[in-house]
């Protein structure tokens, strides 16, 4: 067991570690840092599927000692769920928490392979589809030692990205309140903790709205971050020591 809590934080399908001077979450590595928190940032093949991309985390995380705290965007969520399950990452995890991750699939994922669509070539976009993330979890028990806490979040129509509203409205059709990606009801998972008023892309930081005509309110992502980080340096607090 570490001094210091650390805490895992995983990307989603398109994402990426950092990008020149970019990171996929903005400022959160600093904050958590300034909270006095071990921060680990892994790199997950580009558009890989569940498979690949799960093992890949379980090979970054191999020398890391736990406990280890996930918290995961996007399809990242399912990456971690399936490193603790079948890949011995329980023995090294105490939590996971996800923000807007496809748990039940995405309409978007469906109406992509249904209509043909390039994105279909990408092996993680197929596996998000709701037939099959009710296969994957089926054979992805939730493991009893592990904590699972969820984050789901929501825009209206009007209020989402315009390169992303087109999902947004296939989603909402077919399963509701939706951040352009991700349904609320598909990002449920373990223990829900709350329905963020934010799309897809403002629970890491991006502000994809670019409409000079109207404004909409903001999301402040970084509260969102210190909860979880708040959380984790009390669960910690009342841990008892355990092997990596």
């Amino acid at each position: 067991m570490t001094d210091r809590p650390s805490i895992v934080l995983i990307h989603g399908l398109f994402g990426f570690r950092k990008l020149l001077w970019l990171e996929y979450f903005m400022g959160v590595r600093e904050l958590l840092q300034s909270m006095g928190l071990r921060v680990v940032i892994p790199t997950l093949p580009w558009c890989g599927n569940i498979e690949r991309r799960s093992r890949s985390l379980a090979e970054q995380l191999a020398g890391e000692a736990g406990p280890l705290h996930l918290v995961a965007h996007s399809m990242g969520g399912l990456d971690a769920r399936a490193y603790i399950t079948h890949l011995d990452g329980a023995r090294h995890v105490a939590s996971l928490t996800t923000l807007a991750s496809p748990h039940h699939g995405s309409e978007a994922a469906d109406h992509v392979c249904r209509t043909l669509s390039p994105f279909i070539l990408f092996p993680g976009v197929r596996a998000l589809t709701r037939g099959r993330t009710t296969l994957f979890n089926a054979n992805t028990p939730n493991h009893p030692d592990i904590i699972y806490r969820s984050y789901s979040a929501r825009r209206p129509l009007d209020e989402q990205p315009w390169i992303a509203r087109r999902y947004g409205r296939v989603i909402q059709q077919a399963e509701g309140d939706n951040d352009s990606q991700v349904s609320v009801a598909s990002a449920q998972w373990g223990e829900h903790l709350d329905t963020l008023y934010a799309d897809h892309f403002e629970l890491i930081g991006r502000n994809m709205w670019f409409n000079p005509l109207r404004s909409r309110r903001s999301f402040d992502h970084l509260p969102l971050y210190r909860d979880i980080g708040q959380w984790v340096l009390d669960q910690h607090a009342t841990q008892k020591p355990a092997d990596a």
